[in-house]
């Protein structure tokens, strides 16, 4: 009789009459077989009735073993399932063939790796591929098609959905050429969508394999397609996240490590290990991991045997002409970013070229509010603004991080700088640029207010939705925006708007005490400190130039903040401002101490001085402690105790306020340390332990993670040179934390060598 898949039986000779022959004349009920066999009665009796023609293979061994099988009857069940089994689909039938898969594949392990392990579920599940253009998401899907549907006797279904054409397949359509493909004559396929989703869901049932829908424009079109059950799999690739899909697993598709972009650069272009080969790190680097970027460059460079991987990278250098060189024939990476930029409302084109102004990698949602013109941003702003940054966001051309800030690709990044330099004018371009500038330096200033003890606070009247209701939470402000208010102040420097670019300097020099592994304070304070030289300004002048040379210092380079000190207090002395000169010569004093401590010693005291004629009660503090510093490099620990325990008890009486109170802890934290120090060098071992262990109480109070593991390292030393081998341990493990907290590279890799070495002196 005639069969809807194109092929023909025989009454009677099918794998379901033969498995119910073999159970009846081996005496075995269902439920026995399913005992015998470990296949449940449910699949065995939908078996017997027909349901499915060609069982998988590993389920007709397990039939063949409950019902105690000979080769022969073994064999005659395994042919009647696998004629059965839907066939390959042939060039004739050629409705929903696959693309050439690609010979060059790299990477994508743990990508491969949960597919497979999706597929090896119960069921027919469902993989969302989601990513944007260029990414490698159809790329990534039939190489995981192909080889899943290999390892499991399947053939693999692909229908490009065309979601980015003007008209996208329609699930009518997409229907049309998957029953085709499963080879249902024209006749007898359904004319409506509901009637050819059922009919596919049956066949697929009975005919599982792993269907790609590609490039799929949006929910209601995947929505008809999806099959129910059945053994097989389904990958969805899309821009979109389709986040309206029930059900689904979402594998977002990342850019290739550089490892991975490298194995790929090197299958296209072929020989690497000659001179061709040189600069492939850095060419693979330019493409960002993007797969679309590294094909096309690997394929202009295998074009051109001339080039070396460095001469093309060289080319690619120059990040205003670099998307126009990422071209091969009709390979331009350009136009995959161009086809989702025009699937996008007017208001999300809006933003996303304008949000090429961002200056550092990633933004808030604030941020982009006013680059949408929000200024000054408000609470009902920031809603529209998210709607718009979630239509990007779905599309692919941004991506979105944990704690819920978002980012461009680099070369997306590129193409929306590319599309506002077409699209606005260059007045309306630089207005935008300043109103972003003033408003990222505004809330900087803001933040930089609660660590300064003359304010101690965030503006009385804020009218900005940042949070800065706290130190806290100015603290993490600043630190998450750093790379946006930063690059704000080098666009500042660079435009001239000098009284920008001091008073942010001004306003967050005494968070730097919060943060001091930052790594762009000495670039910071040389931009303001030139700033305030242009500005006119000899105070502020002076004021930038010694910050500067306490961020020299902290980098290492004594000579340059020596010289910026000693400029700064030259300065200082002309301009008659008695303090900025103390606190001028008090830098230089500190940049000399570790290395020439008896040229150091007549500035700190000619600070001390100064602070105490213009009664500064920080500097007179920190300069008595400098002092001390400075006589116990000279060996003279018994002056410098003298010295610490006077600017101790200056420490101990603040000007009132909370914020005073904080910087008295600071000072406090370095008193006692170098208290503890001054007790350790003259053998007062009790006393050096309650110093130390006092500073480190103040630093944790305070938030000074890195100060804080540093005294507990110096403490833990000094327990281990006393022999309390546990407790020094036990302290060094804590100092390792803290290190681990402020993300401080190279104390983790000091404690962790120390507390190997002691692990293998103490055991030894």
């Amino acid at each position: 009789m005639a069969r809807t898949d194109g092929r023909t039986e025989h009454s009677g000779d099918t794998f379901a009459a033969e498995l119910r022959r073999l159970r009846q004349r081996a005496r075995l009920t269902l439920e026995a077989l399913a005992e015998s066999s470990g296949v449940s009665v449910r699949a065995i009796g939908g078996l017997e009735r027909g349901h499915s023609l060609g069982p998988q293979r590993r389920t007709v061994t397990a039939l063949a073993d409950g019902l105690g099988l000979g080769e022969a009857d073994r064999a005659r069940l395994e042919g009647l399932a696998e004629a059965g089994r839907p066939r390959p689909v042939t060039a004739p039938a050629g409705w929903a063939v696959p693309p050439r898969e690609l010979p060059d594949f790299a990477g994508r392990e743990p990508e491969l790796a949960r597919l497979a392990s999706l597929a090896a579920g119960p069921g027919t599940p469902v993989a969302v591929l989601s990513g944007p253009g260029g990414i490698g998401k159809t790329t990534l899907a039939v190489r995981a098609a192909r080889l899943i549907a290999g390892s499991r006797g399947l053939d693999v279904l692909h229908v490009n959905l065309r979601g980015l054409d003007p008209e996208p397949l329609g699930a009518h359509a997409a229907l049309f050429r998957l029953l085709k493909a499963l080879a249902v004559a024209d006749r007898d396929i359904h004319d409506e969508v509901d009637g050819r989703s059922g009919q596919f869901r049956a066949l697929f049932e009975q005919h599982p394999a792993v269907l790609v829908l590609d490039n799929a424009r949006d929910e209601e079109q995947v929505r008809p397609l999806l099959p129910g059950a059945g053994a097989g799999l389904v990958l969805v690739t899309s821009r979109r996240l389709l986040t309206g899909l029930e059900g689904v697993h979402r594998v977002p598709v990342p850019t290739l490590g550089a490892a991975e972009g490298r194995r790929l650069l090197a299958s296209i272009i072929g020989d690497v290990d000659g001179p061709r080969g040189e600069g492939l790190d850095e060419l693979a680097a330019v493409c960002g991991g993007l797969p679309l970027a590294l094909r096309i460059v690997g394929n202009r460079l295998a074009t051109r045997p001339a080039w070396s991987a460095g001469e093309l990278a060289n080319r690619l250098a120059d990040s205003g002409r670099r998307l126009e060189q990422i071209r091969a024939g009709d390979l331009q990476i350009t136009a995959a970013f161009r086809m989702s930029y025009d699937q996008l409302s007017m208001a999300a084109r809006c933003l996303c070229r304008r949000l090429a102004l961002v200056p550092g990698p990633d933004f808030d949602v604030a941020l982009a509010s006013v680059l949408g013109g929000a200024r000054p941003p408000l609470a009902t702003d920031l809603l529209d603004t998210e709607d718009v940054l979630e239509e990007l966001h779905e599309l692919g051309l941004l991506s979105q991080s944990d704690d819920g800030r978002y980012g461009f690709h680099d070369l997306i990044r590129l193409f929306a700088a590319e599309r506002l330099a077409a699209e606005e004018e260059p007045a309306g371009r630089a207005a935008l640029t300043r109103t972003a500038v003033e408003w990222l330096l505004e809330v900087t200033a803001a933040a930089g207010r609660w660590f300064d003890p003359d304010h101690g606070a965030g503006p009385a009247h804020w009218r900005h939705p940042v949070d800065l209701s706290s130190s806290e939470a100015a603290a993490a402000w600043l630190r998450a925006e750093s790379d946006n208010w930063f690059g704000a102040v080098r666009t500042a420097a660079a435009q001239g708007w000098d009284r920008l670019v001091v008073d942010t300097a001004d306003a967050v020099h005494w968070f730097s005490n919060q943060w001091m592994l930052w790594p762009h304070w000495q670039e910071l304070f040389t931009l303001s400190a030139a700033a305030a030289q242009r500005v006119g300004d000899p105070v502020a002048h002076a004021t930038q130039l010694y910050n500067l040379s306490w961020a020299t210092a902290q980098n290492g380079d004594t000579g340059q903040a020596v010289a910026a000190a000693l400029e700064a207090a030259r300065i200082a002395e002309q301009a008659g401002a008695e303090r900025q000169q103390a606190w001028a010569l008090h830098f230089a004093a500190r940049a000399l101490t570790t290395t020439d401590p008896a040229a150091s010693l007549p500035y700190a005291q000619q600070s001390e001085r100064l602070f105490a004629r213009v009664d500064d009660w920080t500097g007179r503090t920190s300069v008595l402690m400098s002092v001390a510093v400075t006589l116990l490099s000279l060996g003279e620990p018994g002056a410098a105790v003298e010295k610490l325990q006077e600017g101790l008890e200056i420490a101990r009486r603040p000007p009132a306020g909370e914020a005073w109170q904080t910087v008295a802890d600071v000072l406090l934290t370095s008193g006692h340390f170098y208290l503890a120090t001054a007790h350790q060098a003259v053998q007062q071992y009790d006393l050096a332990e309650s110093a130390y262990r006092t500073a480190a109480d103040n630093a944790g109070r305070t938030g000074m993670t890195l100060h804080q593991g540093r005294v507990q390292l110096k403490l833990a030393q000094l327990q281990h040179q006393r022999g309390r081998l546990t407790e020094a341990a036990s302290t060094l493990a804590a100092a390792r934390e803290r290190f681990t907290e402020a993300d401080a590279t190279a104390e983790i890799t000091a404690t962790e060598e120390l507390l190997k070495a002691w692990s293998g002196t103490d055991g030894g």
